[in-house]
């Protein structure tokens, strides 16, 4: 709820009396001075000044701390008796034009101008006490008065308004950031307006938590969509390898040539639909490192397969590996996947006859490996190799500019595992891409990690 009538009402009386208060200093300060004059010219009224005129040299009175005597613009008086003026009071009625007072000796002394020439152009008057104002002690009582309430006002609003505010602020806010997190707290509610903003922050908290719960649905329910087409695409498509493969060795001539495109196609659609749902196990934030892979029998593997797919493009294909296991901590899917698309990349864009060299090897002391797939094909120009490095297949505009899913998905991969992969152009044609990463110990831990 808002703040309580009697809380406002206390907050307003407080800022009023600060308002009022500095309006009454202000007030004195600005009617003293007129104050003062008014009181100057009614004493003023009571002395017959006109006799000046008749004989100025005997024209004044003193008494005690009261005094009246006459002078010419320049301080001068012809009464022997007249005290000299005050070279600097002086001064001042010249550039004000006005009566000026001063206070020597403790008493009150003004200077009020009368003509504009002649010995009796200027009057000085001294009194004990001429001007009509507050007293210095009840001055500063108000002064002290004045200041206490504003002191009271002040704290009064930091305690009953500030403070209690601020705390609501800050629990808006800290329902803010939590908006869609299970750690997400409902404010308080209240009618004002920082009880709406929480009102929606809930219901927006609502609807991000069911489209989140739904989307994660659509999710997994896609990757077992993609999990079994790429199982039931399987056995087909190997079918029709060794159909397509046994077709390219019989045929001769165009029908040969036919039959190796489509060969070529098959294998191009099988890495297809399976980049295609692992593509989707990686959008999931899947953890890559979460088996073991035996690089050795993983590349020996992949270059029998790509073998035979190099020999009908006239591309051969040679790998060459240590002689025991190598293993790495990968998905088997995830590295073979890696793996094979830049095996198949190398085969693609090479031209017949053309050549593919996949080595595997150890390196730093046996703590790392290093897996290169070297092409003598005709290579990538500069600045589209420099943009492949960098790019992996969860960033939207690297998609758009259209490397191949393939590659995406091997930096991707080698990214999470925590493998480097460096793409190298070879003189005078050719790409090297080399990955580097660190090898698992029998016992289960990465070696050099």
């Amino acid at each position: 709820m808002s703040a309580p009538l009697p809380r406002r009402l206390l907050v307003g009386a407080a800022l009023a009396s600060v308002a009022v208060g500095v309006l009454v200093v202000a007030g004195l300060r600005v009617v003293q001075p007129r104050m003062q004059a008014v009181s100057v010219e009614e004493q003023m009224g009571a002395i017959d000044a006109e006799a000046c005129e008749t004989d100025p040299a005997a024209w004044g009175w003193e008494s005690g701390d009261i005094s009246f005597f006459a002078y010419d613009r320049d301080g001068r008086s012809l009464n022997p008796d007249a005290p000299p003026l005050d070279a600097d009071q002086l001064e001042r009625l010249s550039n004000e034009g006005r009566p000026v007072m001063s206070t020597p000796s403790g008493r009150v002394q003004w200077l009020v101008p009368r003509a504009a020439d002649g010995p009796c152009a200027l009057v000085r008057v001294t009194s004990k006490d001429v001007q009509p104002v507050v007293s210095p002690r009840i001055f500063r009582v108000l002064l002290g008065a004045i200041l206490t309430g504003m002191f009271l006002a002040v704290m009064g609003t930091f305690l009953l308004v500030v403070r209690p505010l601020r705390t609501r602020i800050d629990r808006v806010a800290a329902a803010a950031r939590s908006v869609g997190s299970a750690s997400f707290a409902h404010p308080p509610g209240t009618t004002d307006a920082l009880g709406h903003i929480t009102d929606v922050l809930a219901r927006s908290h609502d609807r991000i938590v069911a489209s989140t719960e739904a989307l994660e649905a659509r999710n997994k329910a896609l990757e077992r969509h993609l999990a079994g087409v790429a199982h039931d695409l399987r056995t087909p498509l190997a079918s029709m390898h060794l159909a397509l493969e046994a077709l390219a060795a019989a045929s001769e001539g165009p029908m040969r040539d036919e039959a190796r495109r489509s060969l070529a196609d098959a294998v191009y659609l099988s890495a297809m639909v399976e980049n295609l749902h692992q593509a989707t196990r990686l959008r999931h934030e899947f953890d890559v490192t979460s088996g073991t892979v035996d690089l050795t029998d993983l590349v020996q593997r992949i270059e029998k397969r790509f073998a035979i797919v190099g020999r009908h493009a006239g591309i051969e294909v040679a790998a060459n590996t240590p002689e025991d296991e190598l293993l790495v901590a990968c998905t088997p899917a995830l590295a073979e996947r890696a793996v094979s698309n830049l095996v198949q990349n190398a085969v693609e864009h090479n031209d017949d006859p053309g050549h593919v060299a996949v080595t595997l090897t150890r390196i730093d002391g046996g703590r790392r490996f290093a897996l290169a797939v070297v092409d003598d094909g005709p290579g990538l120009p500069p600045d589209a190799l420099a943009t492949l490095q960098s790019e992996t297949f969860l960033l939207d505009e690297a998609r758009r500019r259209g490397p191949g899913m393939g590659t995406l998905i091997t930096n991707e991969v080698a990214l999470r595992a925590g493998w480097t992969v460096r793409y190298r152009a070879l003189e005078p044609t050719g790409l090297e891409v080399r990955i580097e990463g660190p090898i698992v110990d029998e016992d289960g831990p990465a070696a050099g990690a």
